[in-house]
């Protein structure tokens, strides 16, 4: 409803006042009236033809003659800009989310209430090779296993034609894993949420690795387990034996000494899993405490160290042909050639020769260690620096040892930029080696003229 205000009516009663005086004076006052009426008529006309044409774009605010005809326009402008602010916020809301969903690592599908595909981001595109074509597509006839249906039960897949069920009836919230309709070996997770409205958003993701870790560490606890468990067994059958009342002080004795070998056993297993906990835990990390290590003098150390565990027939010796010296840290070398060395050791027969060397590499600098052994059948070279992976579990426990030794190797070789390589041929032995990168290592004379 227009309202007039007062200049409008002072407009208004001045035009047709003007007429009425100017016609009575003329000795015509309704000439002079009708002149005012059509003045009157002809500005409405104007206003009107005025705010037609800005109707039809509301875009600015208009200015009109009369605050009647601004009154309606100023309120339509109003109308219009809040419905075009809605808009562009709504707009941008979309934006916002289609730049969430296409940042997102995992598979993301926004479906209609029908459960069809309205919009994908490219993770989906790479995971389930949705293509631009496949929108509008219920997403059950593209992933085609019965794990998804249950996703939507009683929806898309038990609805007849032309029905309407609503979203949040046929919504399931739990997860369910399926192979990948593409490749068996990858195992998908599906989460099917309700958003806003009338949709849904099919969540995807690739937990194949994450399946890995997880069957890997179940693998671990029972290995440790299994492995603390043996010697547990021994310990407690001797400690038993031991409460008997009656038992001589020489048996005691001989039940002491032989409750040593498997507690040492559980006390080199937790030294070795307290070691590989903490390389695995600084894995990616800068190395601390660095220094320029002499490989011939630490591998002599470590020859003199397992002295006990060779016998007189077991040669052992160290071959070195470079004057490189290695950046690194020397615990954790230690550590490897150690092991390294200790594998050498059990598995090679008496009058076996096990040699260390520290040599030149077009790469680098080799470090290996190389033994006259039984050797190791090609089958298990993949899997050695695995925990507590044995090729010869029967021989191992004879020879005692964690299983953890090539995989302490494995990680400190790797927090100094190279990997474990091995070379096997059974019934005549094996080579353990690496090659460290230029970036690891400096020359001796170098390193003396520092110094100097």
């Amino acid at each position: 409803m227009k309202y007039y205000s007062p200049l409008d009516l002072l407009r208004f009663f001045g035009l047709f006042g003007t007429g009425l005086l100017l016609g009575g004076l003329a000795g015509e006052p309704w000439f002079g009236f009708s002149v005012a009426a059509a003045i009157w008529v002809w500005l409405q006309h104007r206003e009107y033809s005025t705010f037609r044409d800005w109707a039809r774009h509301p875009l600015r605010r208009p200015e009109f003659l009369t605050d009647a005809w601004q009154q309606g326009a100023d309120r339509i402008y109003r109308n219009s800009r809040r419905q075009r602010d809605r808009v562009h916020t709504g707009l941008r809301r979309m934006r916002h989310f289609q730049s969430v969903t296409d940042a997102l690592p995992d598979a993301a599908i926004v479906l209609d209430a029908q459960g069809r595909i309205q919009r994908f981001n490219p993770a989906a595109a790479v995971l389930l090779r949705i293509r631009s074509k496949d929108r509008g597509l219920p997403i059950i006839e593209l992933v085609r296993h019965p794990r998804i249906t249950v996703l939507f039960r009683g929806g898309p897949g038990a609805r007849d034609a032309g029905s309407e069920t609503q979203i949040r009836d046929w919504i399931v919230a739990d997860p369910v894993e399926f192979p990948s309709p593409f490749d068996d070996g990858v195992q998908l997770e599906a989460r099917h949420v309700r958003i806003e409205g009338t949709g849904s958003l099919l969540l995807l993701r690739d937990v194949t690795q994450l399946n890995k870790l997880q069957s890997i560490r179940q693998d671990f606890v029972a290995n440790v387990s299994h492995e603390l468990r043996t010697p547990l067994t021994v310990i407690l059958g001797y400690l038993e034996t031991l409460q008997e009342p009656d038992l001589d002080t020489a048996t005691q004795s001989t039940l002491i000494d032989r409750i040593v070998a498997p507690a040492r056993r559980m006390h080199a297993l937790l030294q070795d899993l307290l070691i590989l906990t903490r390389l695995e835990s600084r894995e990616g990390l800068l190395l601390d405490g660095t220094a320029p290590i002499d490989v011939e003098a630490l591998s002599q150390r470590v020859i003199e160290q397992m002295k006990g565990l060779t016998t007189p027939a077991h040669a052992i010796r160290f071959e070195g042909r470079t004057q490189q010296r290695l950046i690194g840290i020397p615990g954790e070398i230690e550590s490897a050639v150690g092991n390294l060395l200790t594998n050498a050791i059990r598995y090679s027969p008496d009058g076996g020769t096990i040699t260390i060397r520290w040599l030149d590499d077009i790469s680098g600098a080799r470090l290996e260690v190389t033994d006259q052994g039984i050797g190791i059948a090609r089958e298990h070279l993949s899997r050695l620096t695995e925990r507590f992976y044995r090729v010869d579990l029967a021989r191992a426990r004879v020879q005692g040892g964690t299983g953890l030794g090539l995989a302490i190797v494995k990680h400190v070789l790797k927090r100094h930029g190279t990997t474990l390589q091995v070379e096997s041929e059974p019934g005549k032995g094996s080579r353990f080696f690496c090659v460290f990168p230029p970036s690891q290592l400096v020359p001796a004379n170098k390193l003396l003229e520092v110094i100097g």
